[in-house]
């Protein structure tokens, strides 16, 4: 579902519809439970796709969902879009190459090809695929910033996603992946088949002052208007430098040259390495990423060489190997969650 919409409190205002099943289920089978949610959805929702998604205990006992949906098809309004996400095939970070996997179908494709200079439109994906809790003000950020530089946002994949604007995502002439986690393997096969170039996915996304600067230097430098990024680089700077005066010259001193272990999914954390080294004075000890950023890896490497670091990394950080790192690691602060800390 993370792959769709936001996590939100409001549980009211997301369509979703559950079978409930119970141990009699998983014995017996859950067909015609199955069966009658998806009419009733169909019936309540009015909506024009249903995500039939299969969980832990449907995956287990091989539920035909694809047959399934095959066999109501005709008799649904809504086109019916199966999906198996049993847990054994993989982490929440499948769970979402998944999801964005099955919203290509829907995107139609240009029929005539531009002529000339073109317009300035990008597609932004998998915002939401981090573990940042306010990732919804950093999209909100990215829109505002392309907003102002005249660039079109076409379609957010997915965060209050209409089905006309997943529909005319094709219209983009770039797509923008805010995650450095997720969203790869779905730019690339857009690429393939819309021929939609995948841009800034060579360097961290605008986490700190210095990879904010390059991040809007890129974009600008793809759609050939330095000029127009220059103030709201400067803009940006001066209120950053005046906030870390009113507030942080006390702080900063103290923790120079402090070592460091930052907890964290690779889109915070490659981004977090030059700010903690270049803008903090930090030096970043040992970096622990959740995933396993198989696309976004040469970023880091690229990174931790031009900053001259010998940092311990560890993929895939279960939680025994981030207990014992820390444990191994005298370092002076984590940055990281509450796990870490208890």
């Amino acid at each position: 579902a993370a792959g769709y919409d936001a996590h939100e409190v409001d549980f009211t205002k997301r369509k979703v519809a559950c079978t409930r099943l119970f141990e009699s289920d998983i014995v017996m089978g859950a067909s015609e439970k199955l069966k009658g949610m998806i009419k009733d959805a169909d019936k309540s929702f009015d909506a024009k796709v249903m995500f039939v998604v299969g969980t832990c205990a449907a995956d287990i006992i091989g539920e035909d969902i694809a047959g399934l949906c095959n066999q109501l098809q005709p008799d649904i309004k809504a086109k019916l879009v199966p999906l198996m996400a049993g847990g054994f095939r993989g982490n929440a970070y499948d769970g979402l190459e998944m999801g964005l996997e099955a919203l290509l179908p829907f995107i139609k494709k240009r029929q005539t090809k531009r002529r000339g200079r073109k317009p300035r439109i990008v597609n932004i994906i998998a915002p939401q695929a981090n573990l940042n809790p306010t990732w919804w003000a950093d999209l909100e950020w990215v829109k505002q910033t392309l907003k102002s530089l005249r660039i079109k946002v076409q379609t957010v994949f997915s965060h209050n996603t209409s089905f006309e604007e997943l529909e005319q995502a094709g219209e983009a002439t770039a797509n923008i992946v805010l995650s450095h986690d997720v969203g790869y393997k779905f730019a690339r096969k857009m690429q393939q088949t819309h021929d939609i170039p995948l841009i800034l996915d060579d360097i961290p996304l605008p986490i700190g002052v210095n990879n904010t600067t390059r991040w809007l230097k890129a974009l600008a430098a793809h759609f050939k208007i330095e000029e127009k990024v220059e103030p709201i680089i400067k803009q940006g700077e001066e209120m950053v430098v005046d906030t870390l005066r009113k507030r942080a010259l006390m702080i900063i001193p103290r923790y120079r040259n402090c070592r460091i272990a930052v907890s964290a999914d690779g889109t915070l954390g490659i981004g977090l390495v030059r700010m903690l080294f270049e803008e903090l004075e930090m030096i970043p000890e040992v970096l622990l990423f959740r995933s396993a950023m198989p696309d976004s890896r040469s970023i880091l490497e690229r990174e931790l060489d031009s900053l001259g670091l010998t940092s311990r990394v560890i993929f895939s950080a279960d939680g025994y190997q981030v207990k014992q790192t820390l444990e191994e690691f005298d370092v002076d602060a984590v940055i990281g969650s509450a796990w870490e800390k208890y």
